[in-house]
């Protein structure tokens, strides 16, 4: 599907640009770093799910389905990571993250087997959608349960915060609900729901 292949093209090259950008801005800031990680973890995806796209054969879009997610897996934790930074609480929220990063490289190392993503297949309009390994459903709670949980951590900072901060905290908590939401359009499709990942553009924002 053309439109999906390039709304992924369009994610990646504007999570690139954005991470370099930040990154070399101030590269010795810890928030600096964090952002670009964030953005790195987007790219991944991105990329991957743009080759997938336009992959030919079911062992090509396999390949490419398990390189996204190598992105996708740090998605999450790498936000979580920034938002910590940014709001200034890290050291509260440390162990939080550590355990965020050791299920990550759990879920990085499944997701070159079928225990992760186990197969691609027809679904709807698209050739070969990848399909969920038992592990894959472990990953999905842990990345809405991190997502719920610096939601709730920015909504609960900008209350108390003024000025410039109570304004920063809110476009951080608006781009990131248009962001993730769009992008979880496309887990319907795992799980054989059959609503496309329409939102698949909204990462950009």
């Amino acid at each position: 599907m053309l439109f999906y292949a390039i709304t992924g093209l369009i994610n990646g090259i504007i999570s690139t640009i954005l991470g370099v950008i930040v990154y070399f801005k101030n590269r010795k800031e810890n928030i600096n770093r964090a952002f670009a990680g964030f953005c790195l973890a987007v790219a991944v995806w991105s990329f991957g799910y743009f080759i997938w796209q336009i992959s030919a054969t079911p062992k090509t879009a396999l390949f490419w389905s398990r390189f996204l997610m190598m992105g996708s897996i740090f998605i999450p934790v790498t936000f979580f990571h920034f938002v910590i930074t940014f709001l200034n609480i890290f050291p509260q929220q440390k162990r939080v993250l550590i355990i965020g990063y050791l299920l990550s490289i759990f879920f990085f190392i499944s997701n070159f087997t079928p225990l992760f993503v186990n197969q691609v297949e027809s679904t709807l309009s698209f050739p070969f959608w990848p399909k969920p390994g038992p592990i894959f459903h472990l990953f999905h709670l842990v990345f809405v349960s991190y997502a719920f949980y610096f939601w709730y951590l920015l909504v609960k900072n900008q209350q108390k915060s003024t000025g410039i901060r109570k304004i920063q905290i809110k476009y951080i908590l608006l781009g990131s609900l248009i962001g993730f939401i769009g992008g979880a359009t496309n887990h319907f499709l795992w799980y054989n729901i059959p609503i496309p990942p329409v939102g698949n553009f909204l990462p950009a924002i």
